[in-house]
């Protein structure tokens, strides 16, 4: 992948997740750069950072999975699609799919070390709990199987 796929991951991103918020802040600056930041800072590779980009774009916006996997490829469209909740699905049915693919298992991980940590700074411990919980579920997804 090129810088390029990057910068238009970042660009698709920035336009679909346009209007919407974290809290009090912008979303895509916030929460989708915090996470992409994570992963910079972690030295992971252009798939994880389109990954991270793209992470809650079919959940929330008209971006559609064919439409990544056209632009960026079958790797990233099957990551994003393990970070996309299904109707039908609980939770931890949806936890341990982001689990079992290993891009999506990665970001998913900082996804929540990034939202519990702001919910540490709010002092809200319930949802550093379930960020908490949520870190375990997806880092022992194969072991849920078995």
């Amino acid at each position: 992948m090129t810088q390029n796929k990057v910068e238009l991951a970042e660009k698709l991103s920035k336009e679909s997740h346009q209007g919407q918020k974290y809290g009090s802040h912008d979303y895509f600056d916030y929460h989708i750069k915090g996470v992409v930041n994570s992963l910079i800072e972690h030295q992971f590779s252009e798939v994880y950072i389109i990954t991270a980009l793209l992470h809650d774009s079919v959940e929330d916006t008209p971006l559609t999975l064919d439409k990544i996997e056209s632009l960026f490829g079958k790797e990233v469209r099957d990551a994003v699609d393990a970070l996309t909740k299904r109707e039908d699905e609980t939770r931890e049915e949806y936890l341990i799919r982001c689990g079992l693919n290993p891009i999506a298992r990665v970001v998913k991980l900082h996804d929540a070390a990034f939202n519990a940590h702001n919910s540490h700074k709010e002092n809200n411990q319930s949802r550093v709990d379930y960020y908490l919980q949520t870190m375990l579920i997806v880092s022992t997804a194969r072991d849920r199987l078995e």
